[in-house]
């Protein structure tokens, strides 16, 4: 009987071809084989008959082998690497059994491609690896995903045939983009062209960066897993665990050179110098947008606080416009500089290594450890992902090495299955910090159990299995309602209900952002308007940012706020502002297209601006370069002389000012000149002869400067000033709001005494409601002291 010689002739240089391998082309009476293959053997196909053909003739020159073989002549079917691995021995086998007389078929192993990188890498597949190929000709694409996906879990070393071509050049990034949501952007890539022949190219690199250079389809890419380290020789390896030091349940004190990689007794998280293994986390995270995780986080800081922990905020990524200012000058997320002050903390850019700050429906300003890095669309956002996910790591893992515990906050919810994928604020960062979860829910918005259970089924078991226990948050009633619920809930997903919490009362927390603000109806207020009031209005702009600086304003007993959208929302105000805007030009026109830029030119009262608000009030909006828009000039209200330039840098700083003779006329008989705030803009403003200078600044970030603040009308009605937070100063705030009460006729207000810490006040209320014995427990803290008497001291 005739043979049918399947031949793997290896990775291309005939030094690397098996001895069976050139026995068999020996034998042979005909060679058969794609071109390019055959060229690489030429030498040894002296005296043969050949039969070539071109690319994806696969089925043709497999039949070809066949029926040459079937007619009595030895045939060598010629598959470059190994036959049996993406070759040709599994088709022909298929084929064969369509014959009735097939040949006898001899499969003959080659030195596979993935062996052949390997080799010219170091030692990177010395542990269980996968072999995928990122080819969808002859599989679906969602097979490939799903592929890729569970063993980036499984902590597979990952070979990637085929990763790109000129007619493919998307899967190659589908494929890093799912492996960076299982490992950290510095785990070790090896890129290998032309393995062991002509031509050879070899690179070490790291899984964020892998996409900087080449590949083609003559590539073969190794990414290593938890354990992979690159020596100092740039070779890749990945211990097989013969001795005590490396093996996975161990520490690798092994040196490493070149990149960090994960230790592998933790998380992919990042490697051993990035997320130390002493540090304790919990991540709390929501079945939604403001169901009150932010509240719940700084209430959780504190309780740690108040038994003796040092603790830290983080939330990896936060979309708010609500945001502060560090002591550095950075910009960070408001939720997380009122978390730092819960654990009494000065913020930090660590704190919120990512904020993006919307600044049209497709778009934000991206800000990455305290710095802007541009503005991006979503797509672009999403390719730039891998790289904030880096700073991310370095973010938290600064964090986690000086504290003793970090909390840690979701974003929006963790089951948005079509985001899953670009997650790196949710559950992927709880795995990277190796740390339980909790969930919260917001009863307070009805349907509960179904938020609950809805968002627990749409996780993966691995994912599922971080949740360690949930919260009921914002109830309104007799709890004992809920036992039934309760109990099916944790029957039906095995996680706990560690409390209901009911809705918070006598306390109050600056909101995170827009979000909130959805909430609260045009035109009305937590307080009503009234003649025994003072009526403050904000215009809602849609663009608005830091509507926190009037928190200060709503907590006064006489003060009635409310935000308007419409003209005659104005009716009956005494205090009109102009809030901070993200995008000053676009909200300006708001204002006339809406009919408000005219009622806000014919209101009779005090009307007040705050950044992008006091750019507004003024005649003038420059924009030569196109910060903002392709406008580049726009008029403004006119009612404060003063002209704004905007400028590509941001000004991001806490300042310390002091009250100048225009702002004595805001604010007569203030009892201390002295102000604090913070500057978040990105313009200019130059004031002429019809206004007065609001305020002095003396100290930006630290440093002693010498510039002159805001802008008041020659009769003190109309005032406008870049200081967020102006209403946070409380001689300022009363000497403000005394001078309308005594136009008014209203009494002015008793001087208060000392108020109870807030969230002394939450962490009390967090503690009466929730199974604090089994919190601790799932976060390691089950012998923690409690110290509630206590007030913690500032660090």
């Amino acid at each position: 009987m005739s043979k049918l010689f399947v031949v793997g002739t290896g990775p291309g240089d005939l030094k690397h071809m098996t001895y069976e391998a050139r026995s068999a082309l020996e034998a042979a009476e005909v060679v058969v084989g794609y071109k390019t293959y055959l060229d690489l053997i030429a030498p040894l196909l002296w005296g043969k008959d050949v039969v070539s053909s071109g690319m994806r003739g696969e089925v043709e020159r497999c039949r070809e082998a066949l029926l040459i073989a079937s007619e009595g002549r030895d045939v060598a079917l010629v598959s470059g690497g190994d036959a049996g691995i993406y070759g040709m021995a599994g088709l022909v086998l298929e084929l064969a059994r369509e014959l009735q007389n097939p040949p006898d078929v001899v499969i003959v192993p080659g030195v596979s491609a993935v062996q052949a990188a390997a080799a010219v890498l170091g030692a990177p597949l010395m542990h269980d690896f996968a072999v995928i190929s990122l080819s969808d000709l002859l599989t679906s694409w969602d097979a490939i995903e799903r592929r890729l996906v569970a063993v980036a879990a499984a902590d597979f070393v990952v070979a990637l045939y085929n990763p790109r071509s000129k007619g493919r050049v998307t899967q190659i990034e589908e494929a890093q983009r799912i492996m960076l949501t299982a490992r950290p952007a510095t785990t070790p890539v090896g890129i290998v062209r032309n393995a062991l022949r002509a031509g050879e190219e070899r690179v070490v690199t790291s899984l964020g960066e892998m996409l900087d250079h080449d590949i083609d389809m003559f590539t073969l890419v190794i990414i290593g897993n938890s354990t992979t380290f690159v020596d100092d020789g740039g070779r890749m390896i990945t211990p097989r665990g013969y001795d005590a030091g490396t093996r996975e349940s161990g520490p690798v004190n092994r040196k490493r050179s070149g990149i960090q990689v994960p230790s592998p007794s933790g998380p992919s998280s990042g490697s051993e110098s990035r997320v130390p293994n002493h540090s304790k986390a919990l991540m709390i995270c929501g079945t939604g947008s403001d169901v009150g995780k932010s509240v719940l986080t700084s209430g959780f800081c504190r309780i740690l606080k108040r038994r003796g922990l040092n603790v830290a905020p983080f939330k990896s990524q936060n979309m708010a416009l609500n945001s502060a200012v560090t002591p550095e000058g950075g910009e960070i997320g408001r939720a997380q500089a009122v978390q730092a002050a819960a654990c009494c903390l000065a913020p930090h850019t660590d704190m919120n290594p990512v904020l993006l700050k919307p600044n049209s429906d497709t778009g934000s300003q991206v800000i990455v450890q305290g710095k802007v890095v541009g503005t991006m669309s979503v797509r672009e956002y999403n390719t730039y992902k891998p790289k904030a996910f880096r700073k991310v790591e370095e973010s938290y893992a600064r964090l986690a090495s000086a504290h003793d515990f970090v909390v840690i906050e979701g974003a929006g919810s963790i089951a948005e299955i079509n985001l899953k994928a670009h997650d790196i604020a949710n559950l992927r960062v709880a795995k990277m910090a190796g740390c339980p979860a909790v969930l919260v829910a917001d009863i307070d918005r009805g349907g509960v159990f179904a938020q609950i259970v809805g968002t627990l089924e749409l996780l993966e078991p691995a994912e599922r299995s971080l949740v360690k226990g949930v919260v009921i948050n914002k109830f309104r009633g007799d709890p004992s309602l809920l036992t039934s619920g309760i109990e099916f809930v944790e029957r039906r997903t095995g996680v706990p209900v560690l409390g209901v919490v009911p809705y918070f009362t006598g306390f109050r927390l600056p909101e995170e952002d827009s979000v909130a603000l959805t909430r609260r109806k045009a035109g009305t207020g937590d307080r009503g308007p009234g003649t025994g009031k003072i009526n403050v209005g904000v215009v809602k702009l849609p663009r608005i940012s830091n509507y926190t600086d009037f928190d200060a304003l709503e907590g006064e007993p006489d003060v009635a706020l409310r935000y308007i959208e419409e003209p005659h929302d104005l009716t009956g105000l005494d205090v009109l502002i102009l809030p901070g805007s993200k995008s000053t030009i676009a909200d300006l026109f708001f204002l006339i297209e809406g009919g408000l830029f005219g009622a806000i030119l014919a209101f009779p009262g005090q009307i007040v601006g705050i950044c992008g608000g006091y750019q507004m009030l003024g005649k003038h909006i420059l924009d030569p370069v196109g910060v903002e828009s392709s406008i580049v000039e726009a008029d403004g209200l006119g009612l404060l002389d003063a002209t704004t330039t905007m400028l590509p840098d941001k000004e991001t700083h806490q300042v310390e000012a002091q009250l100048l003779q225009g702002g004595g006329m805001v604010a007569p008989k203030c009892r201390s000149a002295e102000l604090n705030g913070y500057e978040i803009h990105m313009g200019e403003t130059l004031i002429g002869e019809g206004s007065r200078s609001f305020a002095f600044i003396s100290s930006r970030s630290g440093n002693p400067v010498k510039v002159r603040d805001g802008a008041v009308s020659p009769d003190g009605r109309v005032f406008g000033t870049y200081l967020h937070g102006i209403f946070d100063n409380a001689p300022f705030r009363t000497a403000y709001l005394n001078r309308i009460r005594k136009e008014k006729g209203l009494l002015l207000p008793v001087t208060a005494g000392v108020t109870d810490d807030p969230f002394d006040l939450l962490a009390v209320h967090l503690e009466k409601h929730l199974d604090m014995e089994r919190l601790l427990a799932i976060c390691g803290l089950g012998n923690t002291e409690d110290s509630p008497g206590e007030s913690p001291e500032s660090t």
